[in-house]
């Protein structure tokens, strides 16, 4: 998930973001491998966390984000 290309961006751990938005760390795997979805207070973290709309952060790949989001790519 792009979720991951973030965190390292910004080099923290899943534990550090984990803590960050209150859940555990297992939780947090689980989203970022996407075998769940957050709650929407947890988005909302997550957006405010990266500043970037939760389309971006959960897509599976950068084909899935519409063009117009695109903007909110990392430079890789």
């Amino acid at each position: 998930m792009i979720l991951r290309i973030f965190r390292n961006k910004k080099h923290l751990t899943q534990k550090e973001v984990a803590n960050k938005l209150k859940i555990s760390v297992r939780q947090y795997q689980r989203i970022e491998s996407g075998r769940s979805f957050p709650s929407k207070s947890t988005l909302l973290l997550l957006e405010d966390m990266f500043n970037t709309p939760h389309r971006v952060l959960l897509a599976k790949s950068f084909e899935e984000i519409p063009d117009f989001l695109k903007r909110y790519l990392p430079k890789l």
